[in-house]
């Protein structure tokens, strides 16, 4: 008697198991595979959006350290792999504008916007733009759009009040996009600086005493900060040719100007600006003022330099010195807007004829 037999079907659901993975292992491999999908910020986006993401993610980080032509660089390379990324274009004009190229960067905020139209950042930045080379018009047209779509954008009423702003200049300085003013000459702006009536310091307050706050606990200062302002107030003294003189004294007290750095937009009385110069005055002419200057940027995109503070010194000395109105010509330290060119400002030769002139007349 044969007491061997098969043990192959002692147990039919092994055979069943190997059955099923047969059949699964064939239907996996004959299926499509799934397609690769690419996140940005959770939502699916294009290949080639997803490739230029981190060409613009590195190029918006150099934009904040601003090294704007590397920035540049990167962004245009981003440009190349994805014409469509609306924030690639934006942030590549934004390095145009820093270098000193705002006809360039127009024509790329403008690309950005018809790709889409409700990019809040490029209807701000293009409306700074044409602020910046004095093209009011089309600013206050850039702005009304962003205030339009964006009505609740935290900052609309920042906006708002700089909307406010240049349109009182349009009409008491007689600004417009040609960039014309009235009464103002080739070789001073003297009727622009006088608009409210002259006012200049007294003989009896000349040499002008001026105390310059600390600014080593504020956020955002650099060290040099305090040497550019000091060098701002001496180059305004040679450009009056002797007419005005600046003793910097260490008593608040015993100032004629008193000048603060500060991180906190709100103690300004237009938040949107970068600096201001509050006067004081009476029939025999300044009395007081008081300067502050912004240290940190109001787009992180667009920090604060030394460049910047050597603008910003410029300008509000110029009206702590009794330059109570604005010049429509980028080149002059009272321009109506901050360039956001990061550049070092001179004072033009129109600033000069200009504060010559108001000291030296009768």
């Amino acid at each position: 008697m044969n007491a061997s037999r098969s043990h192959a079907c002692d147990s039919p659901n092994l055979v069943l198991l190997q059955l099923i993975a047969i059949v699964l292992f064939f239907a996996i491999s004959s299926a499509a595979p799934a397609e690769e999908q690419f996140l940005m910020d959770g939502k699916p986006v294009p290949k080639e959006f997803f490739d230029a993401s981190g060409l613009v993610n590195e190029g918006t980080a150099l934009l904040r350290s601003n090294k704007n032509k590397e920035a540049a660089d990167k962004l245009a390379q981003a440009i190349q792999i994805a014409p469509g990324f609306a924030d690639a274009h934006h942030d590549y004009a934004l390095a145009l504008v820093k270098l000193g190229r705002p006809q360039d960067a127009i024509k790329e905020f403008r690309t950005a916007l018809s790709i889409n139209s409700n990019l809040a950042s490029a209807w701000l930045s293009l409306g700074g733009t044409y602020q910046s080379t004095g093209k009011i018009d089309d600013a206050l047209l850039a702005y009304h759009e962003f205030l339009t779509r964006f009505p609740d954008d935290r900052d609309a009423p920042k906006i708002a009040k700089l909307v406010q702003g240049l349109q009182s200049l349009e009409l008491t300085s007689g600004v417009s996009a040609s960039g014309t003013a009235n009464g103002n000459g080739p070789d001073d702006y003297y009727a622009a600086a006088t608009r409210d009536g002259k006012s200049r310091w007294p003989a009896s307050h000349i040499p002008i005493k001026v105390y310059i706050g600390s600014g080593l606990d504020i956020a955002g200062f650099q060290p040099r900060y305090d040497a550019i302002l000091r060098q701002s107030f001496n180059d305004w003294a040679t450009a009056a040719k002797g007419l005005i003189q600046f003793n910097f004294v260490d008593n608040a007290k015993t100032a004629d100007i008193e000048c603060y750095f500060t991180a906190d937009p709100r103690v300004l009385h237009n938040p949107a600006e970068d600096g201001e110069a509050r006067l004081t005055k009476d029939s025999s002419g300044l009395l007081h003022c008081t300067i502050r200057l912004l240290t940190i940027p109001n787009l992180p995109e667009m920090p604060m330099t030394e460049n910047r503070i050597r603008h910003n010194s410029l300008h509000e000395i110029g009206h702590a010195l009794g330059i109570t109105g604005h010049t429509t010509d980028p080149r002059d330290a009272m321009f109506f807007s901050s360039s956001l060119e990061d550049s070092w400002k001179d004072l033009s030769q129109r600033d000069a004829n200009t504060i010559v002139r108001l000291y030296s007349s009768g």
